[in-house]
């Protein structure tokens, strides 16, 4: 057995003995079988890919309808973005394209580098929900934190199980789990973190729900939801709604998921939801924590339904010296053009982003 895979099973057999819980019946403990992880209570087997260094643990009702079709939509996207990089990676490329992807978050004013306290995370237990290709993920481990990532597409679970392999300190592993139904125990983290993932769930009210309940008193919550009262919703959003007559068929969060996060490329599911949230929709939301706070940010002059704005606002940045910067090919799939300060200002107050920090009671 080799290292990687020894500190892997390491891992997993001590979240089976302190955090792990079973998501079908939300009481027994696991203990790591050769190809499973078997609940002490009602006999249930969560599978184990021991290759790629993942468990699966689901409840039935996490499976099957509007839950297959975010798994296949995300899946989609997963292999748009993430699955040309990874085929390619090694500890040192990686390590090289997470400096040029925290360097690109300072310049973004991004969530996991004003909001996550990078600084004060080593020895923190800290759960990421919905880490995409992993990323933010990789990032919290090396600056020394046990880290935990979950996401119900296997695809990107496995992405970040692989990354979360190549990276020194701290600690990693990933979860193919849903979020709506964690497969902890109460009071498991100092962090829970996710950005811009929860407002993609079937109820995201649960998520919330879940998020609180893992958290440790006196944890707290940071996460990334999109604003509603922004450029990006009633600039482009609205507009391509009405045109394509998407709101008049579907509540709100299915039909601004139809119009938002890209199409399909290797199926025909489209995104089924995004949320979007106001001051007063977001208080509601997290009402179980009495302290939060909230910062806006991310606009860009192409959040209009304008066509070709993005190719021209590009164009137009290239001419005044503003390369795209090589930090975003770990999350984008592709160098990034961060925003100018003039889109930075804008940004805290007509940006797509609530950037939310909110405490646990201790």
């Amino acid at each position: 057995m080799g290292p990687l895979l020894t500190g892997w099973t390491d891992l997993l057999a001590r979240d089976a003995a302190t955090t792990l819980r079973c998501p079908a019946c939300r009481a027994g403990a696991l203990a790591v079988d050769s190809d499973a992880l078997v609940c002490s209570s009602c006999g249930a087997r969560h599978p184990l890919d021991r290759e790629r260094q993942v468990a699966a643990l689901f409840a039935a009702a996490s499976h099957g309808g509007l839950k297959d079709d975010i798994r296949a939509w995300w899946g989609d996207l997963y292999e748009q973005l993430y699955g040309p990089t990874d085929r390619s990676l090694n500890p040192e490329r990686l390590e090289a394209m997470l400096t040029d992807t925290e360097d690109l978050f300072r310049v973004r004013e991004m969530l996991p580098v004003v909001e996550m306290p990078l600084a004060e995370l080593a020895g923190k237990s800290v759960l990421e929900i919905g880490p995409g290709g992993g990323a933010h993920s990789c990032l919290f481990k090396r600056y020394g934190a046990s880290v935990t990532a979950v996401d119900i597409t296997p695809e990107r679970a496995i992405s970040t199980a692989l990354k979360l392999g190549l990276v020194t300190g701290g600690e990693g592993r990933a979860y193919n789990a849903d979020a709506e139904n964690l497969p902890f125990r109460d009071a498991s983290f100092d962090i829970v973190y996710s950005n811009g993932v929860l407002h993609h769930s079937q109820d995201t009210d649960k998520t919330i729900a879940e998020v609180f309940r893992v958290l440790k008193p006196g944890g707290r919550a940071v996460l990334m939801l999109y604003a509603r009262h922004s450029a990006i919703f009633w600039g482009t959003i609205v507009p391509l709604g009405l045109v394509r007559g998407e709101m008049f068929r579907w509540p709100e969060a299915q039909w601004v998921g139809r119009v938002t996060e890209g199409k399909p490329k290797h199926g025909q599911t489209r995104n089924p939801f995004t949320r979007i949230y106001s001051a007063a929709e977001l208080d509601r939301l997290l009402s179980a924590f009495p302290l939060r706070r909230y910062r806006k940010s991310s606009f860009q002059w192409d959040n209009f339904a304008i066509p070709r704005l993005t190719q021209i606002r590009r164009k137009v940045l290239g001419w005044l010296g503003r390369a795209a910067h090589p930090g975003g090919v770990l999350i984008y799939g592709a160098p990034f053009v961060s925003e100018t300060k003039t889109e930075l200002a804008l940004g805290r107050h007509i940006g797509f982003a609530w950037n939310i920090v909110a405490e646990k009671p201790a």
